[in-house]
């Protein structure tokens, strides 16, 4: 018997890993993996059916680019399923009846006393912090315009959102919970758990938290103690009993009619909800198991560390939306296969390289199958006007030159880049000008450090530019070296705007005279007019970019 038992033990490991590898396969000849899982619902449900996917998560903190992930995977399948003629549907879930914990609510102090109740007993927090990434989804395309703040729509139609804490208190799931209550031990067996009253908690009747200890348990009442207040009551009736995830998510599928889901990799390995819950959907509901869609962790800028709401501290949705296009946002997340760890950043490498990278894939989408279907998955809008825009290092670079004066910057940048799209370049624009004020603020123009004497680089660029004549600063071959001693005395950093940009923004004269003020005096009068102090105007006009833009513009110039 004991060999037996080990046999059946490797069995059962076995069965588990070839379950999480079917779980994360994928067929990598599909144009784009959003494709594969829509192909995958195609063949699993009849023409005539509505697929329905849904996104889900507790409102615990206000959902970061982490949480963003999994909307925007089901987004994608979403699309792929329109594109394929399919009906599809999203279904947005605020999990806001799980529990705070104690720990959230001995750290927030808009928390305190709420350890163990409902997040949507603190009705006003949860309706912000929900409403806000409604209006995110809103912003970045995803969610349609009919819906109203709290991401309503009428049933029926391509999305619905629900308010857990609404619904079971409502009795939606009554007769599934029932049934669940009921059949509790049968349950712990199929999710290898040993006594099925822990797979339910209740909220006291009298303080409202979930820290209960269940000591009867049927399909129509429960008996606990409550280890908060002190309680001994009975609760007929399931709105206040609530399973635990594997069971919610079950039931929830069952109820809904739930076809796919996306899933982050941590609730897709072993021993997770993705792998335990298939025992209940074979042995006890009779339903296939919904297509999972597996992402990979979504990282910080720098570190190995994945990016968690429970610290506080983002980014979120509406960071990424102030320096990039919806469908740029989006981009972000789909042109990496989703098994793939995503790192999200706003420095300077990543977020020209990002810009970057963006722009060479507009250019593609003519000429590159993949590349086309990608885009159809972002956006409806014709890719050719996004795609003759300027880099983003230029308009940042205009910026810069400009004192931060972003109607300066486009007037500039119209003249220089004619036949742009106004509308797309003043929005450029406007997101340049962000980064500066905000991200770009940490490195760009430190404090200006004391005058040196010029270096022959400054005489000679003050010589070429008195001569001068035409657009541009006049062309030389000038080393790394040379562009830092001209910053320098332009800025007192060793990097700066394109002196083609600088000079044509400025005037010949206007730079001129800013070397010479410094190779004589050592001083920096275009400095001045850039990183003016915090109130007071800038000589000769005011800037309207914060006084700590700092961010590097470009490595080189001219």
């Amino acid at each position: 018997m004991p060999r037996t038992r080990r046999v059946r033990g490797r069995s059962a490991v076995a069965e588990g890993a070839a379950r999480r590898r079917d779980l994360h396969a994928q067929d990598r000849t599909a144009p784009h993996w959003a494709l594969d899982y829509a192909r995958r619902l195609a063949d699993r449900h009849p023409p005539q059916h509505r697929i329905l996917i849904q996104t889900s998560m507790s409102p615990t903190g206000y959902f970061h680019v982490g949480n963003f992930r999994d909307t925007v995977c089901a987004h994608l399948v979403h699309r792929a399923l329109t594109r394929m003629g399919r009906r599809s549907a999203i279904l947005l879930s605020f999990d806001d009846y799980d529990p705070v914990r104690e720990s959230q609510a001995a750290r927030d102090p808009e928390l305190a006393g709420h350890g163990g109740r409902p997040l949507a007993a603190h009705r006003e927090r949860a309706t912000r912090i929900c409403r806000a990434y409604v209006a995110e989804l809103r912003a970045a395309g995803i969610l349609p315009a009919g819906a109203d703040a709290d991401g309503r729509m009428p049933p029926g139609g391509a999305w619905e959102t629900h308010y857990q804490y609404e619904r079971y208190r409502a009795g939606v799931y009554r007769e599934l919970q029932r049934r669940y209550q009921r059949d509790a031990g049968r349950l712990a067996g199929l999710l290898g758990r040993a006594d099925g009253r822990d797979l339910f908690a209740v909220y006291c009747l009298q303080c409202g938290r979930g820290t209960t200890e269940i000591h009867r348990l049927d399909a129509a009442s429960a008996r606990y103690h409550c280890r908060s207040c002190g309680a001994r009551l009975t609760v007929t009736g399931p709105e206040r009993v609530k399973p635990s995830w594997a069971l919610d998510w079950t039931l929830r599928v069952a109820h809904e009619g739930i076809d796919c889901e996306p899933a982050g990799q941590d609730h897709c390995s072993a021993g997770s909800t993705m792998d335990r819950t298939r025992p209940v959907y074979d042995g006890y509901l009779g339903l296939a198991q919904p297509v999972i869609v597996p992402y990979g962790l979504v990282r910080g800028g720098r570190g190995t560390g994945k990016i968690s709401g429970s610290s506080g501290d983002g980014p979120y949705v509406r960071d990424l939306l102030a320096v990039h296009p919806a469908p740029m946002v989006l981009w972000l997340y789909a042109h990496r296969n989703c098994l793939a760890d995503l790192r999200i950043g706003f420095g300077a490498d990543v977020f020209f390289g990002a810009y970057d990278a963006f722009d060479r894939f507009l250019r593609a989408v003519p000429g590159d199958g993949r590349a086309r279907v990608l885009w159809e998955l972002l956006s409806d809008e014709d890719p050719a006007a996004r795609a003759a825009l300027p880099r983003m290092r230029t308009v940042v670079g205009a910026l810069y030159a400009h004192g931060g004066d972003p109607e300066a910057a486009l007037a500039h940048l119209t003249r220089r880049h004619d036949g742009c799209d106004r509308g797309l370049l003043a929005e450029r624009v406007a997101h340049a000008g962000a980064w500066l004020a905000t991200h770009g603020a940490a490195r760009y123009g430190g404090a200006a450090g004391p005058a040196a004497a010029p270096g022959r680089a400054v005489d000679v660029l003050i010589e070429q530019l008195r001569a001068h004549t035409g657009p541009g600063a006049p062309r030389a071959e000038r080393t790394v070296a040379e562009f830092r001693e001209i910053y320098r005395a332009l800025f007192g950093t060793e990097r700066g705007p394109r002196l083609d940009t600088l000079v044509d923004a400025l005037g010949p004269r206007a730079v001129t005279d800013a070397l010479a003020a410094y190779r004589e005096n050592g001083e920096r009068p275009l400095r001045a007019r850039v990183f003016a102090p915090a109130g007071q105007p800038a000589p000769p006009r005011p800037v309207s970019v914060s006084v700590s833009v700092r961010e590097e513009v470009a490595v080189r110039a001219g």
